[in-house]
């Protein structure tokens, strides 16, 4: 995982730009985001806030071990949600 030291007050246009930029997802538990997601840039994936850090490396990892990135770009999906 990497924060990159980012303010707490980041503006979420910001932290997807950069994830744009970096050819990154977003892993957030923030609903907001969705309306950021734009078409063939950077997937956001939306956990669940209760997860504890061991709960959100299981449920990636196993979301993210089967699939292909490219079919996630310019998506929101939501993981962990009564899975």
């Amino acid at each position: 995982m990497h924060n990159y030291n980012l303010s707490p007050q980041i503006d979420d246009e910001e932290i997807y730009n950069l994830a744009v930029k970096e050819n990154r997802f977003v892993v957030t538990i923030d609903n907001d985001f969705k309306r950021l997601v734009k078409r063939n840039k950077s997937g956001v994936i939306i956990i669940p806030a209760e997860l504890s850090n061991e709960g959100i490396d299981k449920i990636l990892t196993k979301f993210i071990s089967e699939k292909d990135p490219k079919d996630y770009m310019g998506k929101v999906t939501k993981v962990g949600f009564g899975s």
